[in-house]
């Protein structure tokens, strides 16, 4: 059987006291199909079975002629056995039957089933124009596709953290979904500890400096002119030492000739050479001081030790570096948006501790999302930058999203065999990250014909079968090789059909090579 008869292979027949496969030559079914009751007749000569469209004028009309009285045949017709009376008695047999297969079928309109109606001698019926719908092959645009799936991502997601330790979360600013600019206050620390630390660090600055300042200054002339005096007074001093010492140097001399001659005792003489040895050393002393009250004149001269600046410099710079750190430190209490975005996630609570290891927010850079397909390794060669994608939200009343392919990531998964192509999605969109998404990569673009996808009646092989109409009306069954399947029901035709041609829209499941047809309204075009 072809197709077609495939269509009746569920069929239930109600008499099986004949069967398609018996020894008569002629078998018909009356059956009701898409709402129109049918004859299909199964004769032993055809290869597939013959559907006649029937009506209930045509069914009273025959059950009329098989109770009136046959007509008389001359001769014999060509493929048909002369008529005698046994013909008459079994074509009034088959009327009859006929009669009470209609009497059924219209008394239960939705009844499905099959009625078996055989006679081995039954003239064939005169088969009327099929009425049926037409269509004109046309040639338009085909866009060739690759259909992928993938997650809505960031194009580029910015955590935002704080290095500030320990300090409490005093104000929100900013919630999901907010669009911030560079910038833009997201939240405020409490900063009262850091603000008494400052001032602090401020005071060990001013006082580093100004240390620093007098050293450089040097010794002021008052100081110096008194070290000079020092100096006058120590050498003054000295000569009144060196005095001193002379004198008693001349006293110790006469005393000791004295002590020779007995006129002194030997402790007289001892008393005056010890009153010698410490003018001696009031003299060594004087001498000494006058050398320690240059040294400090010439110091205050000279100014400080180029080692002693130095230590005061870097006591400054200490000073410093501790109140910068402080103020890094309160600038880090001011959390501000580091880029212009959408707020994607906001982490940040009320009275918590902060943490560098932390993210407080995430934002998306400028609000630009993008969509990560997982594509087939097979199928990658195909894709290029810049190839325009068709994006459909299923679970979003928006329209269907174009997009562009932006890059293919170099790597294809090992597991799965696939690659990630990312696609710039258009901003301003009701989208968010981690929604899933369709896709069609449109690969590229060319012309060929288009027939709806209801006009083909598809083969086992593979490929479909169309029905084109003819100039006279008849029909004849084409062979189609099917390509891509496109929007609105439509289907591109690589091979077998022609721009131009009409071919049956409806109807074309009831037809065959031959079948005369009637056109039931103007040629449609796609």
């Amino acid at each position: 059987m072809s197709d077609r008869d495939n269509n009746f292979s569920n069929l239930e027949i109600i008499d099986n006291s004949i069967s398609p496969t018996s020894n008569s030559k002629q078998t018909i079914y009356i059956t009701e199909l898409d709402d129109e009751f049918v004859a299909i007749d199964y004769s032993s000569d055809r290869k597939s079975p013959k559907i006649v469209p029937l009506s209930k004028v045509n069914f009273k009309s025959e059950m009329d002629l098989a109770l009136q009285e046959p007509p008389q045949i001359s001769g014999n017709l060509p493929g048909r056995p002369q008529s005698t009376k046994k013909g008459l008695v079994m074509g009034m047999g088959l009327g009859l039957v006929i009669a009470v297969g209609v009497n059924y079928l219209f008394s239960s309109m939705s009844h499905k089933n099959a009625v078996l109606v055989s006679s081995e001698d039954v003239p064939p019926a005169q088969v009327a124009p099929k009425t049926v719908t037409v269509v004109e092959v046309t040639s338009r645009p085909i866009e060739k596709t690759i259909e992928a799936s993938g997650t809505v991502y960031a194009s580029e997601l910015i955590p935002v953290m704080t290095p500030a330790v320990g300090l409490q979360i005093k104000n929100i600013l900013a919630d999901e979904g907010n669009f911030v600019t560079k910038g833009q206050i997201l939240t405020k620390l409490d900063d009262s500890t850091l603000q008494a630390e400052l001032i602090q660090a401020q005071g060990r600055v001013r006082q580093a400096e100004a240390r620093l300042a007098e050293l450089k200054a040097g010794t002021r002339s008052e100081e110096i002119a008194r070290a000079k005096e020092r100096v006058i007074s120590a050498e003054a001093a000295v000569l009144q030492a060196e005095s001193d010492l002379e004198l008693v140097n001349k006293r110790a001399e006469r005393n000791r000739a004295l002590e020779t001659e007995g006129a002194i005792s030997r402790d007289r003489l001892d008393e005056i050479l010890t009153q010698e040895r410490i003018s001696r050393a009031n003299l060594e002393q004087a001498k000494a001081s006058v050398q320690e009250a240059k040294q400090a004149l010439a110091q205050m001269q000279a100014g400080e030790r180029p080692e002693v600046i130095s230590q005061a410099q870097a006591e400054v710079m200490q000073a410093k570096g501790k109140l910068k750190y402080i103020q890094a430190q309160l600038k880090d209490t001011i959390v501000t948006a580091p880029a212009s975005g959408i707020v994607a996630e906001r982490n940040a609570k009320l009275g918590e501790l902060t943490s560098p290891s932390k993210t407080l927010f995430s934002i998306i850079e400028n609000g630009i999302l993008e969509l990560r397909l997982k594509v087939p390794e097979t199928l990658i060669g195909e894709i290029r930058p810049q190839q325009k994608v068709n994006i459909i939200a299923d679970n979003l009343n928006i329209p269907t999203i174009t997009g562009i392919v932006r890059e293919i990531d170099p790597i294809v998964d090992g597991d799965s065999r696939q690659a990630t192509v990312k696609v710039d999605l258009p901003s301003k969109l009701n989208l968010k990250p981690g929604m899933f998404l369709r896709a069609a990569i449109t690969t590229s673009q060319t012309t060929g014909e288009t027939v709806p996808t209801k006009a083909l009646l598809p083969q086992p092989d593979g490929t479909a079968l169309a029905f084109v109409v003819q100039p006279d009306n008849t029909v004849k069954g084409r062979l189609v090789k099917m390509g891509e399947i496109l929007p609105n029901d439509h289907i591109e035709v690589i091979s077998g059909l022609q721009s131009g041609d009409r071919i049956v829209l409806k109807g074309a499941a009831y037809l065959k090579d031959g079948d005369q047809v009637t056109i039931n309204q103007d040629v449609t075009k796609q």
